[in-house]
C-alpha cells in the first residue's frame, strides 16, 4: 500500500491525556450530533408509526406486518456492504463521505414521507405490497445516508477519550429524538387532521423533510473529515478481505454481539410493551395507550440525557468496558422491575423502569461508536486499510438486521400468547401473562449475555493506546 509522508509522531505517552489536536470543537460535534437525530428516525421511526399505523389503524395481520418489516434487512445485505466500498473509495474534493450524506439526507427524507401515503381503501394484501415496496425505497436511500454518516463518526478523532466525548454528544441528539417520535402518533390522532391517517400523512412528511432531510444534511455540509489525505492515498478496499478482517477481528464480534443482544431483546422489548400499556393498562384504548407510550418514551430521554455525563465520566475515568459492564447491571434489575411495574392501576408507576434500562441506551449509543473507532485503529495496524465504510456498513447491516427481526419476533410473540387486535382490551388473561413474561425474560436474557460479551471484550483503554503509538510510530499522526 502506498503511503504518503509521515508527520512525525511523539514517543510514547506514560499518561494517557487528550491532545488539544485531537480535541474537536463544540459545534462541530453538534453539528454531526444533529445528523443522528435524523438517523434516529430513520430507525425508531419507522417503529413509532408502522406498527400502530399498519396493524392496529389499517388492521394488518401481525405476523404479515413482521414478515414486511423484516424483509427490507436482506435487501440491506446488499446495499450496505455496497455503499460502505464505495465510500472507502470515493475520491472527491468533498471528501468521500460528505457527498453522500448529503444525498442520503435528501433522498430518504423524501421516501419517507411518502410512506404513509398508502390508501385506506386497500385490503391487506395491496397494502403489504405498498409498504414493502416503499421500505425498500427508503432503506436504500437510508443506507446511502447513515453508513458514510457513521464511518465519519469513527474517523473523528485519534483519541480514544475523545471518541467518547464524541459519542456523548450523538447519544444527547439521540435521546432529543427519544423525547418525541412516540407523540408522532399522538399528535397525528388529533381531532383537526379530521382522521388518524391524515395525520399520520402530515406528521409524517413534516419528519421527513424536516427531521430526515434538512437535519440529515447538516454533517454533510459542517463536519471535516480528518482521514481522507491519510485514505486518498492508499490502495482500493475490496469487499472480500475487508469482510474476512472485520469478521476476523474479536474486538469487532463482540461488538457485534452486543448489538444483536441489544436490538433483539431491547426492541423487542420497546415494541412489546407498546401493547402490554395499549392492551392490559388501558383497554385497548389506541389513543390513551399511545399516550402513555410516549410519556414512557418522554421518560427513557430525559433519564438518558441525565445519563449521559455519568457515564462519559465512567468510561474515561475506568474504561468502556468497565462502564457498559456496570449499566447492564442495571438492567439486569430492571428486568425483575417490568414485571410489576406494567400493570394496571396507578400508570405513573411505569416511570421507574427507564431508571433502571434507560442508562443502557445512553451507553449503547456513547460507547460502541467509540468502541468502533478503537476497532478500525486496531483493523489499520493488522492490515494497513482505514475502511471505517465497510466496518460502518457491517456494522449498520447486523443492527438493522435486528431491528428487522425483532419487529418479526414481536409479530411472533403476539401470535403465540393469542393476542387477536379485534378483541381490544379484551384480551385473555393467558395472552397477558404470555406478553408480560416475554417482556420481562427477554430482558433478563439479553443482560446476561452483554455482560458476559463485555468480560472477553479485548481492547483495554491500555491496548487502545498502544495501538495508536505503533500506528504513529508506522505512518505519523493525523493532521488535517
Amino acid at each position: 500500500m502506498s503511503q504518503s509522508p509521515p508527520t512525525p509522531a511523539a514517543s510514547p505517552r506514560s499518561e494517557h491525556t487528550t491532545r488539544e489536536s485531537d480535541k474537536i470543537g463544540f459545534w462541530e460535534k453538534s453539528a454531526l450530533g444533529t445528523g443522528y437525530l435524523a438517523n434516529f428516525y430513520g430507525t425508531a421511526g419507522i417503529n413509532s408509526l408502522a406498527i400502530p399505523v399498519y396493524q392496529m389503524v389499517l388492521a394488518v395481520d401481525p405476523i404479515l406486518l413482521g414478515l414486511v418489516l423484516a424483509i427490507p434487512r436482506f435487501w440491506d445485505a446488499l446495499t450496505d456492504p455496497i455503499v460502505g466500498i464505495f465510500s472507502d473509495n470515493l475520491r472527491t474534493k468533498w471528501g468521500r463521505r460528505k457527498p453522500l450524506i448529503v444525498i442520503g439526507a435528501i433522498t430518504q427524507g423524501l421516501a419517507f414521507g411518502a410512506l404513509w401515503m398508502v390508501p385506506e381503501g386497500w385490503g391487506q394484501t395491496a397494502t403489504l405490497i405498498y409498504l414493502t415496496v416503499m421500505l425498500l425505497l427508503f432503506y436504500t436511500c437510508y443506507s446511502v445516508f447513515y453508513v458514510p454518516l457513521s464511518s465519519l463518526t469513527y474517523e473523528m478523532t485519534p483519541d480514544y477519550k475523545e471518541r467518547t466525548r464524541v459519542g456523548a454528544f450523538i447519544s444527547f441528539f439521540h435521546k432529543l429524538g427519544e423525547l418525541t417520535y412516540s407523540w408522532a402518533i399522538p399528535l397525528a390522532g388529533l381531532a383537526f387532521f379530521g382522521s388518524m391517517m391524515t395525520g399520520v400523512q402530515v406528521v409524517g412528511w413534516i419528519i421527513g423533510i424536516v427531521i430526515m432531510g434538512f437535519f440529515g444534511m447538516v454533517p454533510g455540509l459542517f463536519v471535516k473529515e480528518r482521514y481522507y489525505k491519510k485514505a486518498s492515498v492508499q490502495e482500493k478496499v475490496h469487499l472480500v478481505p475487508a469482510f474476512k478482517a472485520a469478521m476476523s477481528n474479536r474486538a469487532f464480534m463482540v461488538l457485534v454481539g452486543l448489538t444483536i443482544c441489544q436490538v433483539l431483546a431491547g426492541m423487542l422489548a420497546s415494541n412489546l410493551d407498546y401493547y402490554i400499556i395499549v392492551y392490559h393498562m388501558n383497554d385497548g384504548v389506541l389513543v390513551d395507550g399511545a399516550k402513555w407510550k410516549a410519556i414512557l418514551s418522554s421518560g427513557y430521554a430525559v433519564v438518558g440525557i441525565l445519563s449521559i455525563y455519568p457515564v462519559n465520566w465512567l468510561a474515561n475515568r475506568y474504561g468502556k468496558r468497565v462502564a457498559l459492564a456496570v449499566i447492564f447491571g442495571l438492567v439486569l434489575f430492571g428486568a425483575f422491575g417490568k414485571w410489576f411495574l406494567y400493570t394496571p392501576g396507578n400508570q405513573w408507576k411505569i416511570l421507574l423502569d427507564p431508571i433502571l434500562c434507560g442508562p443502557v441506551w445512553t451507553g449503547i449509543r456513547v460507547l460502541l461508536p467509540s468502541m468502533l473507532g478503537d476497532i478500525c485503529d486496531d483493523d489499520e495496524l493488522r492490515h494497513g486499510f482505514r475502511r471505517e465504510g465497510m466496518m460502518g456498513a457491517l456494522f449498520s447491516f447486523i443492527e438493522k438486521t435486528g431491528f428487522s427481526l425483532a419487529f418479526f419476533g414481536t409479530g411472533v410473540a403476539l401470535s403465540l400468547t393469542g393476542f387477536d387486535a379485534a378483541l381490544g382490551g379484551a384480551q385473555s388473561e393467558g395472552t397477558i401473562l404470555g406478553m408480560r413474561l416475554v417482556l420481562a425474560v427477554s430482558t433478563f436474557i439479553w443482560a446476561l449475555l452483554a455482560l458476559w460479551l463485555i468480560a472477553i471484550y479485548p481492547l483495554s483503554q491500555k491496548r487502545a493506546y498502544e495501538i495508536r503509538d505503533e500506528l504513529e510510530a508506522r505512518r505519523g499522526r493525523v493532521v488535517e
